[in-house]
């Protein structure tokens, strides 16, 4: 291919060429937030960890009898390890479903889909503030992450 060096015409619909190129792989790379999918990602999580919360219900009913208040129940060391990996398995969970059906190449919407829910969680059980939410958000934020992650190769995007 020739170019002429005196119009530039050539040349500058080669940088055109360039610059969109470079947008499209930037774009291709960090992906862009789909906002319904973190909407769907929030109430997923939801889900689940009623679900998980359920389920861990199942297994401690014989402690949780009589009990009036959150605070008047005890956990012991497997308990604890039982509600920690019930509630990362549904963070996680939920983040490989909205990596496996949204569309693009984003691993960031499930993550902020599980922050989003702790978020909830938190206001809703009055106990907001900025620390709690960075204590409460951070494994849940990786769990989602790492399910988006999984969600996203099993979609074959990643």
């Amino acid at each position: 291919m020739r170019v002429c060096f005196r119009s530039g015409a050539v040349a500058a619909a080669e940088k055109v060429t360039a610059s969109t190129s470079v947008t499209k792989r930037e774009q291709e790379m960090t992906g862009t937030l789909d906002w319904k999918w973190i909407g769907i990602g929030v109430v997923v999580m939801v889900v689940l960890n009623l679900i998980a919360g359920l389920i861990l219900g199942l297994f401690l009913a014989p402690q949780l009898e009589g009990v009036a208040s959150p605070k008047d129940v005890e956990l012991r060391g497997g308990q604890i390890v039982l509600a920690a990996v019930l509630n990362f398995l549904a963070f996680a969970i939920g983040g490989f479903i909205v990596g496996l059906k949204s569309a693009g190449r984003t691993i960031l919407e499930p993550g902020i889909s599980a922050a989003v829910a702790v978020l909830i969680a938190l206001l809703i059980s009055g106990n907001f503030t900025v620390v709690n939410l960075l204590a409460a958000g951070l494994v849940p934020f990786i769990a989602g992450l790492l399910g988006g992650w999984f969600g996203e190769r099993r979609q074959g995007t990643v």
